[in-house]
């Protein structure tokens, strides 16, 4: 047994295994923001975010209720509502929601943002960005200031898989740093 084996026997075997088994499948992050909606992840205030780093690429995934990050659901019909769905959509493209460590030297290689309306008038909204990483083992922490760019957030349950050890940490306004490693 490994090193990373013996740090994974340490956390909940089926939330190891569900990370480890979309990793290796090649499957990514969106099928994990994708597995928590599909089973019912909908809650007002709240998202959960994947994050994982094998080796320098790294992807994010996040996914909450539309009305978390807009203030709404439904399609947004008044040029208001247009401009704050086109503005908070630019910002969760643009990464400016988290922070790397400058140290990391991590740049965005792509990104794919999205929401998706159900036949009950639920909205998701789904961002996937995928970045490169100079310096991976320097990325220690990931600062997140969506609480302060969407103010209808008040939680985000995060896990993680970074070079093979894996865990979870809910962050908030107060505790909106997710660290990666001791």
């Amino acid at each position: 047994m490994t090193a990373s084996t013996l740090r994974l026997n340490r956390l909940p075997v089926v939330f190891c295994l569900k990370l480890l088994t979309l990793f290796v499948a090649g499957v990514g992050c969106q099928a994990v923001a994708e597995e928590m909606t599909a089973h019912g992840s909908h809650v007002h205030g709240e998202a959960e975010l994947t994050f994982v780093l094998d080796g320098n690429e790294a992807e994010l995934a996040l996914v909450t209720a539309a009305g978390n990050i807009l203030g709404f659901e439904h399609s947004a019909t008044t040029p208001e509502e247009q401009q704050l769905q086109k503005t908070q959509l630019e910002m969760l493209q643009s990464g400016r929601w988290f922070t790397a460590e400058a140290a990391a030297n991590c740049t965005i290689a792509g990104q794919d943002v999205r929401i998706e309306q159900d036949d009950h008038g639920h909205a998701d909204l789904y961002a996937n960005i995928q970045l490169l990483c100079q310096a991976p083992l320097k990325l220690q922490n990931l600062q997140f200031g969506l609480f302060e760019l969407a103010p209808g957030l008040t939680t985000i349950k995060a896990q993680y898989l970074v070079d093979g050890v894996a865990g979870a940490q809910a962050l908030s306004a107060t505790t909106s740093a997710l660290k990666l490693r001791n």
